[in-house]
């Protein structure tokens, strides 16, 4: 009787201080809504060298083309660092802008898989990665440099060397291409103090290749931490009045179908809300910024990233920690993910994501929620052990899953409701499995 009535006490202890806890999130919520000077971000944005700024929000192509996950290679071991405190990579990104680039490179491709990946495994350096390809000119703009050789050329990782002289590269995994960038002065000492950090942790991994594509693979048990976050519903008719027919010219009709609303201005515009999972998809069958279908294969791809980008900042949603994560050649469909701590939150509704889809008729569609990430609430320093990443690998073989439809396994958070209240949602760390092109919950494939 008495562990009955301590359980109940614990839980009724529980849910009044996570209660307690959403109230205070929700004051001061209300007073940066109110007062936003008092507890404002750092909100300064920096142009960059040909960069356009006549958008009215202050994310720019130069905040979300950016590395998303940092390597350190010390020895001979590698490490995935990530933290809650530090944002490593605009730490590092502030470093380098620091430095003046020459205006030329030097290029040097690998004969083989197994050279390239010795390269990028070099003892006592520091590895940016992205989440995919971009552009040596999309790098001018993140990193404030000014090369002119090889801006259209494709590159998916940033090797700084701890110890190499005024130097760093860039790799393209798909190519094994290496692009030498020289400066004319490069000082690592602030690096070297950021790897100090006790709010640093590191995660031992090594690189596999799945599919043509360098996984990262955890050779132990993993600890991530969890979060839990105040949530924020925008209502839809905002977005309605962004991507539908704004000027007036043709009346908006609503009607419900099957626990969705669709929202139609006559002029080829069709937005959808599901109700239930607060997804929107928006397509505009006949886009005028296309005059044919072969509009977007002649632009570069460079071009079609910031093209994108731009449809992106007019839909008007909150791009606070969403970066570019991967460019779907099949379908032209670029995706931008919200990232926590290094890892992003990956989900089937969309939460946190944004989809931007040309077709071939030279129209666009958009798929995106209403739902996104506002106050942190404190989760008690909670974390989920995940198992190594080759147990994980195993573990899809031996339930049938085919080896060659394996494309990429990585870590990153699930978007689950909170039991104790609806105000608030717990990102879970879990492996997700891109399989046959699809990314899916580990433990759902297990099922």
């Amino acid at each position: 009787m008495r562990g009955t009535c301590g359980m109940k006490i614990r839980n009724f202890l529980l849910h009044f201080g996570l209660t307690v806890t959403v109230i205070v999130s929700v004051v001061l919520t209300t007073i940066i809504l109110t007062n936003p000077a008092t507890f404002q971000r750092d909100s300064k944005t920096t142009t960059s060298p040909g960069e356009n700024d006549t958008t009215t929000s202050t994310r720019t192509v130069s905040d979300t083309f950016v590395p998303v996950q940092t390597i350190l290679n010390q020895d001979r071991e590698q490490y995935q660092l990530y933290s809650s405190k530090v944002n490593l990579v605009n730490s590092f990104r502030n470093e380098i802008r620091k430095w003046t680039a020459r205006k030329n490179i030097t290029k040097t491709t690998f004969k083989n898989e197994e050279e390239y990946v010795a390269f990028l495994e070099q003892k006592n350096a520091v590895v940016l990665n992205y989440s995919d390809s971009v552009t040596i000119k999309l790098f001018n703009q993140a990193f404030s440099q000014k090369i002119e050789k090889h801006q259209g050329a494709k590159y998916n990782r940033i090797l700084i060397p701890l110890k190499q002289k005024n130097v760093i590269y860039l790799l393209n995994d798909q190519t094994k291409g290496v692009y030498k960038v020289t400066f004319n002065k490069r000082n690592v000492k602030k690096i070297k103090t950021v790897l100090k950090n006790n709010e640093v942790k590191r995660l031992q991994m090594e690189y596999y290749l799945l599919d043509g594509h360098l996984a990262i693979f955890y050779l132990n048990s993993i600890q991530v931490p969890q979060y839990s976050y105040l949530i924020n519903k925008v209502n839809a008719s905002s977005f309605v009045t962004q991507l539908l027919d704004s000027n007036g010219g043709n009346s908006i009709s609503t009607k419900m179908q099957k626990n969705k609303v669709i929202y139609s201005d006559g002029a080829d515009n069709r937005m959808t809300v599901a109700e239930q999972t607060s997804q929107i998809k928006y397509a505009n069958y006949s886009n005028s910024d296309y005059n044919n279908s072969t509009a977007e294969r002649r632009e570069s791809f460079n071009d079609h990233l910031k093209t994108s980008f731009a449809k992106l900042n007019s839909i008007g949603a909150s791009l606070d920690d969403v970066y570019y994560s991967e460019y779907d050649q099949s379908n032209s469909t670029i995706i931008y993910r919200s990232y926590v701590s290094g890892f992003p939150i990956i989900n089937k509704h969309n939460y946190g994501a944004f989809k931007i889809q040309t077709m071939n008729s030279g129209g666009l569609k958009y798929d995106f929620s209403l739902l996104s990430l506002q106050v942190p609430v404190p989760s008690g320093g909670r974390t989920a052990t995940l198992p190594s990443t080759i147990t994980v690998y195993q573990n899809l073989i031996n339930a049938g899953y085919s080896a060659s439809k394996l494309k990429n396994i990585q870590v990153g958070y699930k978007w689950k409701k909170n039991g104790a209240s609806s105000l608030v949602i717990d990102l879970v760390p879990t492996y997700f499995v891109n399989y046959a092109g699809k990314w899916t919950d580990y433990s759902e494939l297990l099922k």
